[in-house]
């Protein structure tokens, strides 16, 4: 049955599941842990399924609707840019818990009760919201402690998963599986985004009941996460050299010049995430008053295209290789940032479905329906090259190192980005767009990310070893924007008339 969920953990042989991608292990497929499990396919497939429930989790706690409440709630940018800063610091406790966790022999426990008690946090402040009377105001200090907290216990156990899916996943398989599954957490994640927004309106304008709820839903879907990854089988994991000191250890995956470039690079890049995007959303509805529909459409046209990316990339990776593949997305990532640079919120125009609507959601849409997938692409990149590039002894320790940096550099982004919202708020400047609209903060803000990407992800990519076999990066390019759609383009107007012919032969046997 497609789609459905296997809950056995003795099941095995092949199954026409969520994925022809994720059918058939040959004894020919490179292994990383010690032996084969039998229902590899079964649990690979119910990872899948696992992330992409879990997705409504993220999407809320993660820059969803929690920085339009906050704002709701009159917190300031600062207390917005602390809802992604509490997040990223929460990285930093992934060095010191891993020196216990690597210890463990079931790694799936610890995962699923710190986990599982972690995303329970997010639906205290909903709670509240819903029995506490006027003022409402306590519920910011709740939703960043919650936020906090989360961090906290829930990082304790993320390199443990990472270094679980990495023994998981055979070596062969592992870029075609984690661009099928980024695919249906796509899927999910566009799903959620539109039912977010939809329900969110249907709540007057000034009500917090809609943001309660979803905080409550959200803590829902993500222990549902937890439950069914108990069903995804756990390898044996690698034996850890304890003998080296407790800094050689922390130290060591950075003497790999690749793993050291590469978790900089991504230091940056989430570092600029956070910096822009907790505000994105704020600055579209207090300049443009836009609905939380409107708002819903942009993020649902980036993951649009983040979906057919995610299908279509592991194929590109194959092709090219996995480092010229990211660095050509990375490189073009800030050409799409012109897009706010010619919003106009006196003027209308027309989209399918939505009809009428504000022109900052027309030009919106058709930028994110192709950034959406280059920013997709940036985030499968990472899972790739972080698999490739940890050493199987030591993954766990090399996967908290990785992420606990992110977490120290990334999470004065949405800090310094707070500052700067709350700085050119009192002091606009006497700017205009080309458009008439005033520029504010938030071109400032895109300004400063465009320029780290270029000048500072950009090069530490670029130092990361080329492999034999991989396209230089200006082929790269060409292949991916210019090559590849106007090959699509002629397949699609020599298929058309190869249909109308099989039609018309179809009509004559017919007749």
């Amino acid at each position: 049955m497609a789609g459905s969920l296997y809950l056995s953990d003795k099941r095995s042989g092949r199954e026409c599941g969520i994925s022809g991608l994720l059918a058939g292990v040959t004894e020919n497929d490179e292994f990383t842990a010690h032996s084969v499990p039998r229902d590899l396919d079964t649990s690979l497939r119910n990872s899948t399924i696992a992330g992409a429930i879990g997705m409504f989790f993220f999407m809320t706690i993660q820059n969803g609707p929690i920085p339009l409440m906050l704002e709701k709630l009159g917190a300031g940018g600062i207390a917005i840019g602390l809802t992604t800063t509490l997040f990223q610091l929460g990285m930093i406790i992934q060095v010191p818990a891993t020196f216990y966790t690597e210890r463990l022999t079931r790694r799936k426990t610890f995962f699923s009760i710190t986990h599982g008690l972690a995303r329970s946090f997010l639906a205290i402040p909903g709670i509240y919201m819903l029995t506490a009377k006027e003022p409402l105001s306590p519920a910011i200090l709740l939703t960043l402690a919650a936020i906090g907290l989360f961090g906290l216990v829930a990082q304790s156990s993320s390199p443990i998963w990472f270094s679980w899916m990495a023994d998981l996943v055979p070596g062969k398989r592992s870029s075609a599986f984690w661009a099928q599954r980024q695919g249906w957490v796509m899927v999910t994640s566009l799903t959620t985004v539109a039912v977010t927004g939809w329900f969110l309106d249907l709540f007057p304008e000034q009500s917090l009941d809609g943001f309660a709820w979803i905080l409550i839903i959200a803590s829902v879907f993500g222990i549902l996460d937890i439950v069914i990854h108990w069903f995804v089988f756990e390898p044996e994991p690698h034996p850890v050299n304890r003998s080296l000191s407790a800094v050689k250890r922390i130290f060591q995956p950075l003497e790999n010049p690749d793993f050291r470039y590469f978790t900089l690079a991504m230091c940056i890049w989430f570092f600029g995430l956070g910096f822009f995007a907790p505000f994105m959303n704020v600055y579209l509805k207090t300049e443009f008053a836009l609905s939380y529909t409107h708002l819903s459409s942009i993020q649902m046209a980036g993951m649009i295209s983040g979906v057919v990316a995610s299908f279509v990339s592991g194929h590109l990776i194959n092709r090219m290789g996995l480092r010229t593949y990211g660095l050509a997305m990375v490189l073009t990532v800030p050409l799409f940032s012109i897009a706010w640079f010619i919003l106009d919120g006196q003027s209308n125009g027309l989209l399918p479905i939505l009809g009428k609507v504000p022109q900052p959601v027309v030009v919106l849409c058709c930028s994110s329906i192709i950034a959406g997938g280059v920013y997709a692409a940036v985030g499968l990149l990472q899972f790739n090259l972080l698999g490739t590039l940890s050493p199987p002894n030591g993954r766990t320790m090399a996967m908290a190192v990785h992420w606990s940096l992110i977490g120290a550099i990334s999470a004065l982004g949405p800090v310094a980005g707070g500052w700067v919202k709350d700085w050119f708020t009192a002091h606009p400047p006497n700017l205009t767009l080309i458009t008439g609209t005033p520029v504010s903060w938030f071109q400032v803000i895109i300004l400063i990310h465009d320029a780290i990407v270029w000048l500072v992800m950009f090069p530490l990519l670029l130092k990361i070893s080329r492999k034999e076999g991989e396209w230089p990066i200006q082929k790269g390019v060409a292949h991916i924007f210019f090559l590849a759609p106007l090959r699509a383009a002629r397949n699609l107007y020599t298929f058309n008339p190869l249909l109308m012919r099989a039609k018309q032969n179809k009509q004559n046997k017919s007749s």
